[in-house]
This record gives structure tokens, sequence and C-alpha cells, in this order.
């Protein structure tokens, strides 16, 4: 598990999980650690490239070269943490739960990309 990961783990388990602003750290932590695995699976699949590639164009490649389920997980948990780390005011803050949930298909994430390629 990435350090991302472990330290937002913590912020869920922990007493400061229960505000707003730290539902949301927990949440760019955590998009952070997708953001890495996506990068890496890529990486495996086309070797590297020499310029930036935006994360909706990485969920592409995915989608066209990925034999396995990595890329409907991987888009369903970024468009998910992206709206989650994106503060409106007429908006609630994640909740715990699906925070949790996010978590832990990021965490299945790594495993499937070992088995992947």
């Amino acid at each position: 598990m990435s350090g991302e990961l472990e330290y937002a783990r913590s912020i869920l388990d922990g007493d400061r999980a229960t505000t707003p602003a730290w539902t949301r750290i927990a949440a760019f932590l955590i998009r952070q650690a997708l953001e890495a695995e996506v990068e890496s699976y890529c990486r495996q699949l086309v070797g590297d490239l020499r310029h930036p590639v935006r994360m909706r164009s990485r969920l592409t490649v995915l989608h066209a070269l990925d034999p396995t389920e990595f890329h409907r997980t991987a888009e369903y948990a970024w468009n998910a943490l992206s709206r989650a780390c994106h503060h409106h005011a007429y908006e609630l803050a994640p909740t715990l739960s699906e925070l949790r949930h996010l978590h832990s298909k990021v965490a299945g994430l790594a495993a499937m990309r070992a088995t992947a390629v």
C-alpha cells in the first residue's frame, strides 16, 4: 500500500476525519495514490512517455489497451474522487463510508495491476 493510502487510512480511522476538511484531505490522498497506480500501469502497457499526459488521457489509453477490469475500476474511482475533492458551497463533503469504499477500490488496483500484464 502506498504512503498516500496509508495516511488516508489513518485519517479515515482517526478522529480528524469527522470534519469536512479532513475528509477532503483523505480524498486528495486517495486520488493521488490512484493516479500513481494508473501512471504505473500505463507505463507497463505502453512504456515511458516523453511529455506529461493528463489523467483523462491515461484512462482512455487504459480503456483501449487494458484486458482486465482495471480501467473500469480506475475510471469509477477517479470520477468519484474528483467530485469529492472539489468543494462547492451547495454540496456536502464525502462521507467516511464513501471514502472507505473508494480507498478499498484503489488499494485493490495495485493487486489487479500486478496480475494484469
